[in-house]
């Protein structure tokens, strides 16, 4: 039986700090290590990648011509866009298209007029996708409430993002850790992930350190360092990006994982975070208390007090409570990349076959 091509285009390995870099890396070492019976895998990946490994797939790297000729790109049965953001692809007559929407965030962040240039576009490749996915019930219903004349008739499937287990992972201390107890997060230092609202809160905790670790050039970012030098915050260091190893090292160590965001799609590093055990608190916004799934503290509001109270509080449950860190665990490794790939390799056969 002659085996259907399967293409997922990964071009954001070229960011691999970023979340769909991180997904797009972990993608390539997964999708090129297994064997499909009737399957075979084409990675699209930047021309200037080149951290290649062996493997079954085939590697197919993305050029100046593909990126103005589309009849440049492989022919395939199934093109899988991995995020909504990727612009690029070959649908042919007899070609599947799959998307997978990772987050609205654009609902909050843009303008009214850059609303709409969003809308238009989204809808475009809805109407296009013979299947359409979300990475969470939260982004699954967005997405039906605001494009159900697009959607028609088609469902969107939940696929939850996978998270490789990085727990046992090498790990190096960073330069910034010194000797005191402290609190950690992670992510882009943008208004939507509420790092700022941490100021206050810290100012309750002086016998802590907080490390907000991430990319900091936003407008967010500096905001929250000159607030920290006006308002002489000692124990809150943006520590801007880290590598891997220091990432494992602080969710090792940390006393907390600390997580306000109100503009997630999933979550990654609370699910990072709970691998490791460590008592993880999140807004009750978007998609958050759906991904921890009672795994996790979720303050009630964003009020200083409130965030407050809820590290206390929640603090005093773990040390109380030894069976929280293993249910904890247990929940974190369901979000595996072996049962998140057998989702799509399932999805793949039910459109093959219809």
């Amino acid at each position: 039986m002659k085996k259907k091509k399967i293409l997922l285009d990964l071009r954001n390995l070229n960011n691999p700090t970023s979340g769909f870099g991180q997904i797009a890396y972990n993608y390539y070492l997964f999708f090129n290590r297994i064997d499909v019976d009737d399957m075979d895998f084409i990675l699209l990946i930047p021309e200037s990648f080149n951290d290649i490994t062996d493997g079954n797939a085939h590697i197919v790297r993305f050029n100046k011509k593909m990126k103005h000729n589309k009849n440049e790109l492989p022919i395939v049965d199934i093109w899988h866009s991995v995020n909504q953001q990727q612009k690029v692809r070959r649908i042919n007559d007899n070609t599947k298209f799959v998307l997978t929407i990772h987050d609205l965030n654009y609902i909050t962040e843009k303008n009214w007029i850059r609303r709409l240039k969003h809308d238009f576009r989204l809808s475009k490749l809805i109407k296009k996708a013979d299947a359409v996915t979300a990475i969470s019930g939260f982004v699954a219903r967005q997405v039906e409430e605001r494009f159900k004349k697009t959607l028609r008739q088609k469902h969107v499937e939940v696929i939850y993002d996978a998270v490789e287990w990085i727990a046992g992972k090498p790990q190096e201390k960073p330069a910034f850790a010194d000797q005191k107890p402290f609190f950690f997060t992670i992510g882009q230092i943008r208004m939507k992930k509420n790092f700022h609202l941490l100021l206050d809160v810290m100012k309750q905790f002086p016998e802590h350190n907080l490390y907000i670790c991430g990319d900091d050039h936003f407008e967010a970012g500096k905001l929250i360092a000159s607030r920290i030098e006006k308002e002489n915050i000692n124990n809150v260091k943006l520590t801007g990006k880290i590598s891997e190893q220091e990432k494992v090292w602080l969710y090792q160590h940390a006393e907390a994982f600390l997580f306000p965001s109100q503009g997630e799609g999933f979550g990654l590093p609370v699910i990072e975070a709970m691998q490791f055990g460590k008592p993880v608190l999140v807004s009750n916004q978007t998609c958050l208390p759906e991904i921890t799934a009672g795994h996790a503290f979720v303050w009630k509001d964003l009020t200083t007090q409130t965030m407050a109270d809820g590290i206390r509080q929640y603090l005093d449950e773990f040390k109380q409570n030894p069976n929280i860190k293993e249910q904890m665990r247990k929940h974190a490794l369901s979000f595996n990349y072996e049962n998140h790939v057998n989702e799509y390799i399932t999805l793949y056969r039910k459109l093959l076959n219809s």
